[in-house]
């Protein structure tokens, strides 16, 4: 097995996971519902899915360019990096459940064809991520921790992190949530 094929199976066990698991049994007007403490299903849905596409301009070098697919959750879901907090934001109380699993699974959905075509030459290219969070409109002082986090990193790191081990991380959250929401189809 090559790494693209891994990479691909992992994210595709991921992307059930999130679909069955979670979306396919919390309903949609749980969704936007908080735990004591905790984000709602659809912000971190939403969140995984913004990180995930951000990752995936700045390794295709299309930072920048407008995602039609974001028009469906208003100016103020994307303006400036939102979306990328991992603390739910006030906006978010009026997502469309629907709209966020649409949203997350097409960003998905080309995540995957992103890492059918990678070589493991690839994965050593050090993309330009300052110029690229620029070109996307992430805000220096908002999300300085972003421009940090990122840099000097290689397309290795963004593959692993924000577009596979994100979205692996905050599932096994969103297991926990809807267990804690009493719908564990495990009982």
């Amino acid at each position: 097995m090559n790494i693209s094929q891994y990479l691909v199976s992992e994210l595709d066990d991921t992307v059930s996971r999130l679909r069955t698991q979670i979306l396919g049994i919390v309903p949609r007007e749980r969704q936007l519902e908080r735990l004591a403490g905790a984000n709602s299903i659809a912000w971190i849905v939403y969140h995984v899915a913004r990180h995930a596409a951000l990752a995936l301009s700045v390794v295709t070098d299309t930072a920048g360019i407008r995602d039609p697919g974001l028009d469906v959750f208003g100016p103020v879901a994307t303006r400036g990096g939102n979306g990328l907090q991992e603390v739910q934001q006030p906006f978010t109380d009026s997502l469309d459940p629907a709209e966020v699993e649409a949203y997350a699974l097409r960003v998905f959905a080309d995540v995957r064809l992103y890492l059918l075509s990678l070589t493991e030459g690839d994965l050593d290219a050090l993309p330009d991520v300052e110029a690229a969070l620029d070109s996307a409109g992430i805000e220096h002082d908002t999300f300085d921790w972003l421009y940090r986090l990122w840099a000097d990193q290689p397309v290795a790191f963004l593959v692993r992190w924000p577009l596979v081990g994100h979205l692996t991380h905050h599932v096994g959250e969103l297991t926990g949530m809807r267990n804690q929401m009493g719908l564990s189809p495990f009982r």
